[in-house]
């Protein structure tokens, strides 16, 4: 089984097909311990079975359905690897795979077409190639025949309660559960639920046709309060909503939330396995409203797989916080290289294969709790660019120097680009007569832990197979060093403690380096004990989940940023070549 494979240590998702075989799905979902037997939605019918095979040839199918409500960071990076993955690795050997691109698009107030262009540009980026692309809105139409084949047959109906009597109701269901009452209460049924069929259906109705106000009326399903999995106390179904859609327009003023939308929309596009992280667990269980619904509709189940979401050390991975960083200003945009979306990934020099690489390192796993340290996804593009990049002096705080001996003229030398790759070739750089090192390799007072450059204190000069000797110190009225005098000579027999890098006048180019620190202060932003902060704000509670790779919208709380997050410099690159342009890579070299 799929699940057994994930269990403990990540699985590599592009090397091993950890999902089961589509012909084999008669139970898609394992019954939960203590579930009776008629609580089982999960099975699937010999004839619904075959007419799924009969569709779909027998392939894997899996779906990558965000909301386009913001933009993609690594968690959905990680989605992406495990959907798309499975897919090419069953095609790989055989057995046909595909993935569809769908957009989950069924809160029109919170979606934009600048998340969508953005989200298609990124699956593009990170090299996943979908079958096809779909909306959620595609559906609305059959979405709605459903729903009223639903209160049709008694299985849903049209509520007026509000969101704060709704809350008190689901309390005394829970405190009841938690009694192991036999019976419910007075207050743990909406007053609602009993209403004819006719009735709802002439309410429903009036929902579609405008005639309530937002949050005057919604559909609930019908389902079992009796159950001990919370996700079936008549989870709500359709909410109505005056806003334009961005893809249907205006034709609809009820959307259907995400609990119903979500499995409909994964039978009616064949899809075999529908991966989804762990928040989604009780709602995907045998018992619970996933299958429920499709149950009750009589159409295709396809399996569900719960995983791990992806954690990093240091970094929020809530769209709703994300946003809130974004729009208070403590970031500059959502390609902010602080962020780990993957815009700002990319914004910050990340490659696709880097973080393909990082998602292929983490794997999946069904432990709830799995935190990644920072360095971990950091040494991904080290590692790639440590082999693929050629290498640049750059000086960041630059301090003066000038040559007074030893240098006629200006010297050309050929510094190679890669120090372990001679097929990389040379650059050529000039040492005159004026040259800069960092400020940090120098010091007025030596030590013994110090391999910079001091007063009557040798250095080399990387690639040139020259010494450094300071022989003079200039200093403002406060005592700064401003400009040093110094001497070069062929290195010879000296043996010099440290090599500088370090540009020439002339011959570098003045440039604005941006160097980025953590965002946050706290190792875990997301602690529930954290205070509240500024930067992540408190946002009200939504009402539905969103898709894979996007936040608990219950998590609230974080910690600080930090001032000196981003600091910037202006220096003094060496281009590693001519044609050195936007988008080249080059690894600043120092020793």
């Amino acid at each position: 089984e799929g699940e057994k494979g994930a269990e403990g240590e990540g699985v590599a998702t592009s090397a091993k097909l950890i999902l089961s075989s589509p012909k084999e799905n008669i139970q898609s979902k394992p019954m939960r311990e203590g579930v009776p037997e008629e609580r089982n939605y999960a099975k699937n019918t010999q004839a619904m079975l075959d007419q799924h095979l009969k569709a779909t040839g027998g392939k894997y199918i899996t779906r990558f359905p965000p909301e386009p409500n913001g933009y993609l960071h690594i968690g959905h990076a990680k989605a992406m690897n495990f959907n798309f993955g499975q897919a090419r690795l069953a095609k790989k050997e055989g057995l046909g795979g595909e993935t569809i691109m769908r957009f989950d698009d069924t809160n029109p107030e919170a979606e934009k077409q600048e998340y969508i262009d953005s989200i298609l540009a990124n699956v593009k980026w990170l090299g996943n190639e979908p079958v096809k692309v779909t909306y959620s809105s595609d559906y609305f139409q059959e979405l709605y025949e459903f729903a009223v084949q639903l209160v049709r047959e008694g299985r849903a109906y049209v509520c007026h309660q509000t969101k704060e009597e709704v809350k008190k109701s689901r309390d005394i269901i829970r405190q009841a559960h938690i009694d192991h009452l036999e019976t419910l209460p007075p207050g743990a049924y909406s007053p609602w639920r009993d209403t004819s069929v006719e009735e709802n259906l002439a309410k429903f109705e009036k929902m579609r046709t405008a005639q309530y106000k937002e949050g005057e009326a919604f559909l609930r399903m019908k389902g079992e309060l009796m159950s001990d999995n919370p996700a079936m106390w008549d989870t709500a179904f359709y909410r109505i909503k005056y806003t334009a859609h961005p893809h249907s327009g205006d034709k609809w003023c009820i959307y259907p939330t995400y609990d119903y939308t979500h499995c409909i929309v994964d039978s009616l596009e064949n899809i075999t396995h529908s991966l989804c992280t762990l928040e989604f667990e009780t709602r995907q269980a045998a018992d619970g409203p996933y299958y429920w619904l499709l149950d009750a509709l009589r159409v295709y189940k396809p399996v569900t797989w719960e995983y791990s979401r992806c954690n990093i050390t240091y970094n929020v991975l809530s769209k709703r916080k994300l946003n809130a960083l974004v729009t208070k200003g403590y970031v500059k945009g959502w390609d902010d290289p602080r962020l780990l979306t993957l815009d700002g990934l990319r914004r910050r020099g990340y490659t696709a294969t880097a973080i393909n690489a990082f998602c292929e390192q983490i794997g999946v796993t069904r432990a709830g709790s799995v935190t990644t340290q920072t360095h971990v996804l950091e040494n991904c593009i080290r590692n790639e660019l440590d082999v693929s990049a050629k290498r640049a002096f750059a000086v960041l705080r630059p301090l003066k120097v000038e040559v007074t001996e030893g240098l006629d003229s200006p010297q050309i030398f050929q510094v190679p680009n890669h120090p372990k790759d001679p097929s990389m070739g040379e650059r050529p750089v000039t040492l005159s007569k004026v040259l800069y090192i960092e400020q940090d390799d120098f010091r007025l007072q030596d030590s013994k832990d110090f391999y910079g450059l001091a007063p009557e204190k040798e250095v080399g000069l990387l690639g040139t197979g020259l010494v450094l000797c300071c022989v003079g110190v200039n200093k403002d009225k406060k005592g700064n060093v401003t400009s040093i005098k110094a001497v070069v000579k062929p290195r010879g027999d000296s043996k010099p403690k440290g090599n500088l890098h370090w540009v020439s006048e002339g011959h570098a180019v003045k440039a604005e380096v941006r160097l980025y620190e953590r965002l946050f202060k706290a190792e875990n932003p997301n602690a529930p004990t954290a205070p509240p902060a500024s930067a992540a704000g408190a946002a009200a509670a939504p009402a539905a989940p969103a898709a894979e790779g996007d936040e608990d919208e219950d998590e609230e709380g974080g910690r600080s940023c930090r001032v000196e997050s981003l600091r910037v410099r202006r220096c003094f690159p060496k281009p590693c070549s001519e044609d050195s342009g936007t988008g080249a890579e080059a690894c600043r070299e120092r020793v």
